[in-house]
């Protein structure tokens, strides 16, 4: 499992989160630090995203056909972690080898919606370049090499289908328009497709216009081809179309941070904030493998407790889980993934109401166990790593505690705003245990 702090207390509380510690490496390379401050979207359709929760995002392309290293960030040499790398050439040359025959949206967004999953966000183009829709400017895509078949449309209309929200993920940076003058190292001297060393040719006056007009004409197709689209996922970038001209395109479509400018929400990848954000937030995490965006044999999955966990505390928080899985090459899904989503599933059946649109609570400043809350209500979670008595100081009054997975009525102790509560080790299980309180007004 990846390891890093929520903050100390919390640490010492509920255990070990994970990193990637690619994220930070990537981000750079991406010059994804330079976005704006964000200011949530006001516009009534965008009101869905605080209280969504749990997003699915899907990771598939050219990468998952051998599996064996990440999605685009394969083809660099000289990276600073641990991936297998292979030459662009042999990369691109995959797409020939592709036969995604068994990928079936509707099958795979039904599954997910059972286990809590209520948005999802695809990969429409990662930094590759390669389109998964039949987009109608460049070379590389599935116009080209598929067929023409629109993945985009199949995933939209198993969205709508399933009562998810859409959400498209982009990469405004594209390795194969800029082929010609980027070097294929992370750091060291230049790289051609080949990993040979090479003098880069200067790019003409005109390349970056024309890439301006390349990503703003392809996201105009993803945004007005397929109906209502409630998330955009830019993924670095400089701005090439602006978010006045995406909400122009859709009215109330929620835009995260990375597009050179500001954005709706905040966000973290790879592990949680280390503060609590200030309005709304998502954090994007490998589950499924665990380490890798894109399917790779022998990455590790994550388990049910493991993603439950990090929602909860996500919850706690306020902010969303954009939980990532990344289906093989021939399109079927990891039977990994699809254990721990029917276990989500079953614990969702009684403990949806404690982590799907609720709020946040105080932990871990006043409480040692993740709270959430909504009108009238809060939701104590027992997760498996919290084995001692829950404190919470200054803490509303219950009239009533219940566990939810059961209904059994479960005693506390109040006195003077401190709230005590035990759960019998014989009513614990392997996920979160969940205690709702009913609070007197």
């Amino acid at each position: 499992m990846k390891l890093t702090k929520f903050s100390l207390t919390a640490l010492l509380i509920t255990g070990l989160l994970r990193a990637d510690p690619a994220a930070d490496e990537q981000a750079k390379a991406l010059d994804q630090a330079s976005s704006k401050p964000l200011s949530s979207n006001n516009h009534p359709d965008a009101q869905w995203f605080p209280d969504a929760g749990l997003g699915l995002f899907i990771h598939w392309g050219l990468a998952s056909v051998k599996g064996t290293g990440d999605l685009s960030w394969g083809m660099l040499a000289n990276k600073p972690w641990k991936d297998k790398t292979v030459t662009p050439n042999t990369y691109y040359g995959w797409a020939r080898e592709w036969k995604p025959d068994k990928i079936d949206y509707d099958s795979l967004l039904a599954k997910a919606k059972a286990a809590g999953f209520n948005y999802a966000v695809m990969v429409t183009k990662h930094h590759d370049g390669f389109a998964l829709w039949p987009t109608d400017q460049g070379d590389l895509g599935t116009k080209q090499f598929l067929g023409g078949r629109d993945f985009v449309k199949e995933y939209v209309a198993a969205c709508h289908k399933h009562g998810l929200k859409v959400g498209l993920y982009y990469s405004p940076p594209d390795w194969w328009f800029d082929r010609q003058y980027k070097s294929f190292a992370m750091r060291g001297p230049s790289l051609d497709m080949d990993h040979q060393p090479v003098q880069l040719p200067k790019k003409p006056a005109d390349h970056d216009a024309k890439r301006k007009a390349y990503v703003t004409a392809q996201v105009t197709e993803l945004l007005t081809r397929y109906g209502k689209i409630d998330q955009i996922w830019f993924d670095g970038g400089a701005g090439e179309i602006p978010n006045s001209e995406v909400r122009r395109l859709m009215p109330g479509i929620v835009v995260n941070r990375r597009n050179g400018g500001g954005g709706d929400y905040g966000d973290s990848e790879g592990k949680p904030p280390a503060k609590r954000f200030k309005g709304w937030f998502e954090t994007c995490e490998t589950c499924w493998p665990s380490n890798k965006w894109s399917y790779t044999e022998n990455a590790g999955w994550d388990s049910a407790p493991q993603v439950i966990d990090e929602l909860v505390r996500l919850r706690a928080w306020g902010g969303n889980l954009l939980a990532n899985l990344g289906p093989k090459g021939d399109g079927s899904i990891p039977e990994q993934a699809t254990a721990a989503w029917k276990e989500m599933a079953d614990w969702m059946k009684h403990s949806r109401e404690s982590v799907i649109a609720t709020n946040g609570g105080p932990f871990p400043e006043a409480v040692n166990a993740p709270v959430t809350t909504r009108d009238g209500i809060a939701y104590v979670h027992f997760l498996p790593s919290i084995t001692t008595e829950v404190v919470w100081k200054n803490a509303p009054k219950p009239v009533k505690a219940s566990l939810l997975r059961t209904g059994a009525e479960v005693p506390f102790e109040y006195s003077n705003g401190l709230l005590k509560l035990t759960l019998p080790k014989d009513t614990r299980t392997a996920l979160d245990d969940v205690v709702k309180l009913q609070l007197s007004r």
